[in-house]
């Protein structure tokens, strides 16, 4: 009887672990994103104009990020994003003052994290100049700026993306409907994905290498057109993985 019960509770233990431990399958969230855009291919080709739209006013304005008008298109393109997450995701009304606000919490920690993080990266050499290490730092700075040092600086930036860049975005999502802003609380949720969100980025990351290629090399402009749809794709992409880890609640049904 005792030994019943023991396995019982070994069972009921399994089920309580694999209840908490939530994995998804990156290619299956892939192909469901590409299907759900052709169902409704008419209303995202209307995002995607709108989005090319914003990257073409960018484009226009003079001197880029130095021009206070940036700072006007950059709210301009956060609101839009926002609004894109809430229609997606059938939250209404999709323009939202107080979930825009709520937001921009996780938004800010984002950048704030990739920020130090390049600074950091564009820092490291200059400590082993500043101990005397010059020709140490010549080396360096010369392997820095070559094809090596920027392949290095990417597969980094690829690897720790999970933490920087995916989960944070899951939290900045859940923000967006009401749900949970917290980062930590995001971490949590998705601990045992950390390699599907690697390859997430990797793919992210090649799709642009390879815009870059051609552009250098054929000098046609490819990354407009990538910059118009890829954000739009993934976004979709990132929206069917939060789903899997922040489930809405069933409302109760008055009797």
């Amino acid at each position: 009887m005792i030994l019943t019960q023991k396995r019982k509770n070994l069972k009921k233990t399994k089920a309580k672990l694999s209840a908490e431990i939530k994995t998804f399958s990156l290619f299956s969230q892939l192909k469901s994103s590409i299907k759900f855009i052709l169902l409704f291919k008419r209303t995202f080709l209307v995002w995607c104009l709108v989005n090319f739209l914003f990257l073409y006013i960018f484009n226009c304005i003079p001197n880029g990020w130095t021009n206070s008008l940036s700072i006007l298109w950059l709210v301009a393109y956060y609101v839009y994003w926002c609004i894109f997450i809430r229609y997606i995701l059938q939250h209404k009304p999709y323009f939202s003052l107080i979930r825009i606000f709520n937001g921009l919490i996780p938004a800010s920690k984002i950048m704030f994290m990739n920020i130090s993080i390049y600074l950091l990266f564009a820092a490291i050499p200059f400590v082993s100049l500043f101990m005397g290490f010059l020709e140490f730092f010549e080396k360096y700075m010369e392997y820095h700026n070559g094809i090596l040092g920027i392949l290095l600086f990417h597969v980094c930036m690829v690897l720790i993306s999970p933490f920087t860049i995916s989960r944070p975005y899951l939290a900045w999502i859940s923000s967006l409907v009401g749900k949970s802003r917290w980062i930590m609380d995001s971490y949590k949720r998705t601990r045992y994905n950390y390699s599907n969100f690697v390859l997430l980025a990797a793919i992210i990351a090649l799709l642009f290498t390879i815009s870059y290629y051609i552009d250098t090399t054929y000098k046609i402009n490819t990354t407009i057109i990538l910059m118009t749809f890829a954000p739009i794709y993934f976004n979709v992409v990132f929206i069917n993985i939060y789903k899997i880890f922040y489930k809405r609640k069933p409302k109760a049904i008055n009797s």
